[in-house]
Parts: C-alpha cells; structure tokens; sequence
C-alpha cells in the first residue's frame, strides 16, 4: 500500500531559507524549484538514511503515455495467447493470459519514469535535474526483499537472498517456465533494462539485486524444423519483446512507498 504525502507548496526561495542555502545551490530552472531542492527539503523533514537506489519520479510526458501503451500491450498479450492455444500450447496460454491479466491490474498513477533520479546522482548531473513544474510526483520505496520474473509460470516473485543468481531464481520456477526462452531483459530498479542469455549456448552469468523484474523474451526466430509457438503472430512477438520490458519498468521499485504528488 503506497503512503501518499501531499506536500512541497514552497517556492524555490522559500525552500532555500529553511535550508540555510543558495537557490543556486538548491537548484532553480526557468520553470522554477527542480527535483533536487525538493530532495533537500525531503532530507531536512527525514534525518533517517534514504535508500537512495530506491527513489523515483514520475515526468509528465511519460505518465501521459502509459494508460494507451498499457492498452496496446493487454490486447497484442491477448493476440497471442489465443494464436498459443489454436496451436495446442496450453501452457504458454496460460502464463501468457498471466502477464494480461497482470497489465490490466496495474494502476497508471503508481508509476515512475525510468532513470536514476535520485538526490547523489542529480547532485553529480545536474544537467538532468528535472523542474517540479514537469513532475507528477517523486518518491521513495522501501528497499523490497523480492525478485520478480515473468514466464511462462506467469508473474512469480520469490524471497531474495544475498548472491542470488538469475539461474537460481529460474530454476525455482517448473521446469517448462523458461521453455524456448534463449534471453531475458533484467529490469534493475532504477529502470535500467539489460538483455542477458539464458540458454545453454548463450549463458550469461547475472546477479539479482532486491528489486529486480526478470523478463523471459518470447521464441519469434525458429529453427526450420520448428512450428513457430504463435502461428501468424510473429509480429506481435517481437513487439510484446521490446515494449514490455520498457513498460515494466516503468513500475514503482517496491511496494512500501512514499509519494510526494505535485500540487
């Protein structure tokens, strides 16, 4: 459940006089106070250590987008789920009804753009620091103590532990979960996405950190010898492969989170 804190109605100025600083130093665009003055005023409200690899905001333009490419990918999910069971693919049906059903629940304002957008990093990159006039919100996460992976198992999330592997957290899942999969994108959760073997030919060693959603990409090129698992859909494959990952991780990167929403 998402902690919600409706505050920051202080100006630029204002913020610097409670914090002793410069707006210079705090940071003031033309279209006034930026992300990394309200992470001071943030840090002067909340002594406690922030997990700073946990934090995030939410821009505009990308929360403008998300409710019709959630749209898209619900019905391109559901396209192949019914090409997967024409072609007597039951289990892929299933987990692939699973990341369906998973888009539909999703509610489009817990959401973040992907980046590091945090007060370290936009303190060193300045150039990136975002106004609040183009924010919805920002926020942090409690550091979560899971791993998700998306297969055919469907959405599965399991206890992370230190040195856990990407091989590990698939081999917990049945055996056919990974079926026909040769790559997987790691969503990390700053939003990052990294594509990674996971066959035998290609095997990549990766390392999960707390947090991380695991994305089993779909077979599209097949053998001659191989009926392709989703007859005729070959491009809604290649699609679900490369606009998924990028919607996942737009996700919060955890579940016990503080928003601040603009006013």
């Amino acid at each position: 459940m998402l902690s919600i804190t409706r505050t920051l109605g202080r100006s630029a100025r204002a913020l610097a006089c409670a914090l002793g600083l410069s707006v210079a130093t705090i940071g003031l665009a033309d279209e006034g106070p930026t992300l990394t003055a309200a992470w001071l005023a943030w840090q002067q409200a909340n002594p406690a250590a922030v997990p700073w690899q946990h934090a995030f905001a939410l821009r505009q333009d990308t929360a403008a987008g998300l409710t019709e490419r959630r749209r898209r990918l619900i019905a391109e999910l559901d396209t192949l789920r019914v090409s997967a069971r024409v072609a007597g693919d039951a289990a892929r049906a299933g987990g692939l009804a699973t990341w369906r059903d998973t888009l539909a629940e999703w509610q489009d304002e817990a959401a973040r753009t992907p980046g590091r957008m945090d007060l370290p990093w936009l303190g060193a990159n300045l150039r990136h620091d975002p106004p609040l006039a183009k924010l919805v919100h920002f926020g942090v996460c409690e550091r979560p103590g899971w791993v998700e992976v998306w297969s055919l198992d469907g959405v599965t999330r399991f206890d992370w532990v230190p040195d856990l592997t990407l091989e590990a957290a698939l081999a917990a899942l049945s055996p056919a979960a990974a079926r026909d999969a040769d790559h997987a994108v790691v969503i990390s959760p700053d939003g990052a996405l990294t594509r990674r073997g996971v066959a035998a030919w290609n095997h990549q060693p990766t390392r999960l950190v707390p947090g991380s959603r695991v994305l089993l990409l779909l077979p599209v090129e097949q053998g001659l010898r191989a009926a392709s698992p989703f007859p005729g859909t070959t491009q809604e494959a290649a699609l679900i492969n490369t606009r998924l990952p990028a919607l996942i991780a737009t996700r919060l990167p955890g579940d016990a989170c503080t928003i601040t929403r603009m006013p």
